[in-house]
């Protein structure tokens, strides 16, 4: 698909052609750009048209696309009929989600550029908002050959044709994507046939995610033994999937599983294929594209939540975290994402130091929503900010929801607990915690970390915690905290051949740790290679802000090693996931 991204960049005037100007002069920018570069609000130069410009570009390459279409609209005044300008206000607008000042600018650009294809596209799609599909029709059909992409130019005939009332999606045959949208719009049209003959061509050959959808439309059309007979082969392959053995047992008892998306308008079909459309571009990194075809989806289909996720990414991709905030909190109560997207605005708000609103937000979830995730992720903002006793309230809080046992899906929960314990010093129930996060997660690196690393600490269980480190080291073995604790407790076998190799390869991961350079500077001493011993010992000193640390190692400049130091954690900024079952978010939980 890269031809794909592009070729969009090049319709979308995202690339150099965006941000050239032809009525000025190349010596006045350049005079300007200097200017324009010191200070954010350059546009209180007043009316000067230059500098409005300037801004305007310097707001859209820091991805402000309101405040740079504020700017423009300035210019605007003074240049009303510069054919530049009103090209790149209009993507701006339809960038900043101003959709129908971008479909009025279109009309302006289009009396002067009558083939410029990104304003017939708007202009199409204006119309299909206002379900004139004859108009929508006759732009689309003015629109330069192969100025849109192979991929959503056959999509938008198609559903404007459903319109007008004409059935064609038989040539939609070029990719699953396009077969699919043909599927829907036999569904929406009527054509139960149509269906079934689509589904036949696409079925064999399909990945497992593939022909669950197709088990989806099956079950839809009422085709109940193909339906069943896929969700069956599925559930061979994945046991475990509970929501598929639903599916399964919905359709054996005659209901029909509402995981087929229906289409009830040709616009939100349109809405559909450029949501698809700009899910690719996101993919390609090509966020300008992606972004303008976001907001036409959402023009077209208010309601479409998928899209309202896909912006609220673009923008924290481009540190516009004040724009995902508010996209993830556009999301309605009645949504299936809507616990997801406010969870994850927390997150974006305890990025951006607002850690109060985060909490505020999240306890929002557990009062009117009885949200246990919500809960522990309120135990993760506590157990991040090092309040271990807060976060220990609101884990056992959240553990409380469960009765006698919390379920396996939830192991992160006995996993956080368990850190929190372990640094309160409530050593027995961390190891009970520790332990059974474990038993659900045998094989997670950062479990099989903490633990085992937490056995080294006091000197207990040291060739099982071995055993578990190698374990997670083959795991990770570009993690330095890991390559630290592997060779920490080879220390504290007092194997110091083995721990030398391991505690440098940590240094050279994390050259700046001051804990992982202490350990390495023991290691070299136990090793008798004491000068690197105390140039090491320097390094972790120059470090390091922790007091009681840094007492150690001055003591341990002064007179080397005489006995063996207290274990101070090396705490890891790698990220595990450790949300509920099928989130798919991350809440920052740490391995030691």
């Amino acid at each position: 698909m890269r031809k794909v991204g592009i070729g969009f960049c090049g319709i979308l005037g995202v690339c150099a052609a965006f941000y050239s100007y032809s009525a000025l002069t190349t010596s006045r920018l350049a005079s300007l750009q200097t200017m324009a570069g010191q200070e954010y609000t350059i546009g209180e130069l007043g009316p000067n048209v230059f500098g409005d410009y300037l801004s305007s570009q310097f707001a859209q390459q820091h991805h402000d696309w309101k405040r740079a279409g504020d700017y423009l609209t300035r210019v605007m005044i003074q240049t009303p009929d510069d054919p530049q300008v009103l090209k790149r206000a209009m993507i701006l607008a339809m960038g900043a989600g101003e959709t129908d000042k971008s479909v009025e600018l279109a009309a302006r650009v289009a009396e002067v550029e009558k083939d410029n294809a990104l304003a017939l596209l708007f202009l199409t799609t204006g119309a299909m908002h206002n379900k004139d599909y004859a108009a929508a029709d006759k732009y689309l059909k003015t629109m330069p050959e192969g100025s849109l992409s192979d991929f959503i130019m056959p999509l938008l005939e198609s559903w404007i044709q459903a319109g007008l009332g004409n059935y064609t999606g038989d040539k939609l045959t070029g990719n699953t994507a396009h077969m699919y949208h043909a599927i829907l719009l036999a569904d929406y049209m009527g054509k139960k046939d149509e269906i079934k003959k689509l589904l036949e061509k696409i079925l064999e050959g399909k990945a497992p995610a593939d022909a669950e959808r197709i088990a989806d439309i099956y079950a839809h059309a009422g085709e109940t033994e193909q339906a069943i007979g896929l969700y069956t082969k599925l559930l061979q392959e994945r046991p475990a999937d509970t929501e598929l053995g639903k599916k399964l047992a919905d359709v054996q008892t005659g209901k029909i599983p509402d995981s087929f998306e229906r289409v009830t308008s040709p616009e939100q079909g349109v809405a559909m294929a450029l949501y698809n459309m700009s899910e690719l571009l996101y993919q390609e990194h090509a966020d300008d594209s992606a972004r303008v075809f976001a907001n036409i989806a959402l023009y077209l289909d208010p309601a479409m939540t998928d899209t309202q996720l896909l912006l609220a990414a673009i923008t924290s991709r481009n540190d516009r975290m004040n724009d995902a905030i508010g996209y993830y909190r556009s999301v309605k109560p009645e949504s299936e994402y809507y616990l997801e997207s406010r969870r994850r605005a927390a997150d974006l708000l305890e990025d951006s130091k607002r850690t109060d609103e985060a909490l505020a937000e999240l306890n929002s979830l557990v009062k009117n929503h009885n949200d246990v995730e919500s809960l522990i992720r309120i135990g993760d903002i506590y157990r991040r900010q090092e309040d271990f006793q807060k976060a220990l309230v609101s884990y056992n809080e959240a553990a409380a929801r469960f009765g006698d046992k919390i379920p396996k899906e939830y192991w992160h929960l006995l996993y956080a607990r368990g850190m929190s314990l372990e640094r309160l010093g409530e050593w027995d129930k961390a190891e009970t915690d520790l332990r059974a996060a474990l038993s659900y997660q045998p094989d997670h690196p950062y479990v099989l970390n903490y633990l085992g690393y937490a056995w080294t600490d006091q000197g207990v269980n040291l060739h099982e915690a071995l055993t578990m480190i190698k374990k997670a080291a083959e795991l990770r073995p570009t993690d330095g905290y890991i390559a630290d604790s592997l060779g920490w407790v080879y220390y504290r076998m007092a194997n110091y051949k083995e721990a030398v190799p391991s505690l440098e390869a940590a240094v050279e991961l994390l050259p700046y740790d001051p804990v992982i350079n202490d350990h390495l500077g023991d290691a070299y001493w136990q090793a008798g290679r004491k000068l690197e011993a105390r140039f090491q010992w320097q390094r972790a000193r120059n470090y390091s802000e922790d007091q009681s640390l840094n007492a150690m190692i001055d003591q341990k400049l002064a007179q080397g090693l005489i006995t063996a130091a207290p274990v101070k954690h090396a705490h890891s900024a790698e990220p595990v996931t450790t949300h509920g079952p099928n989130t798919g978010a991350d809440s920052g939980i740490m391995s030691p």
